[in-house]
């Protein structure tokens, strides 16, 4: 089945920047505070691929019943909440995506607790945030958790932008690669949405 050769290549691809962070943590380690009951980073609302999607899915239907309809509750109080920040309640289209705005703050439907319910199946995002992550779009400066490092802070670059560039084209080529075996492009979702919907047996479907 396609779908879970896709899924496959994303948990290899998942072991990798776990490793990287674990490397730049260690680099890093008299400034990183990351750790159980730090959530700040918790409240940003962000997309995710459907590829993520679909991993999210898989690990919660191995859950116990009453986490996952915990879970699921709390995905759809954060669906409804989303919706009117950004402004999609108006529509009037309750099957409408969310469509994550910067800057704006809703805590993670996965948070229970100050700790994640899904930490094995996290975004890739929620993975590498913690150490200074590097955007080939804004190439002169580094993104960093501010409670490990200050606003506009000099931080050494040369052990870490190299090896974060190679992954995030390493990603990139697994997305065009999986939508070549899909047959269709790969697009994004939500934590919530993959909370809810089961995008590992839309993308064997080919439904998404």
């Amino acid at each position: 089945m396609k779908s879970l050769a896709v899924i496959k290549d994303y948990a290899e691809h998942v072991s990798a920047v776990d490793r990287e962070f674990r490397r730049e943590a260690d680099i890093f380690q008299d400034r990183i505070h990351c750790g159980r009951g730090c959530s700040m980073c918790c409240s940003q609302m962000f997309s995710i691929s459907t590829i993520e999607a679909a991993y999210i899915s898989k690990a919660i239907k191995m859950m116990p019943d009453a986490d996952r309809e915990r879970l699921q509750a709390a995905a759809r109080e954060y669906i409804e909440s989303a919706k009117a920040l950004t402004g999609a309640a108006e529509s009037g289209d309750e099957d409408q995506s969310i469509t994550p705005r910067p800057g704006l703050r809703l805590p993670c439907p996965a948070l229970h607790n100050d700790a994640c319910s899904i930490y094995n199946a996290r975004p890739i995002i929620c993975r590498k945030w913690g150490v200074p992550v590097f955007n080939p779009k804004k190439p002169l400066e580094l993104q960093a958790c501010e409670l490990n490092f200050r606003p506009g802070e000099e931080i050494e670059v040369d052990e870490i932008v190299e090896p974060q560039a190679r992954l995030l084209e390493e990603w990139v080529e697994l997305k065009q690669q999986a939508s070549r075996q899909l047959g269709r492009p790969i697009s994004s979702s939500t934590v919530a949405e993959a909370l809810i919907h089961d995008y590992e047996e839309e993308l064997s479907d080919g439904e998404i």
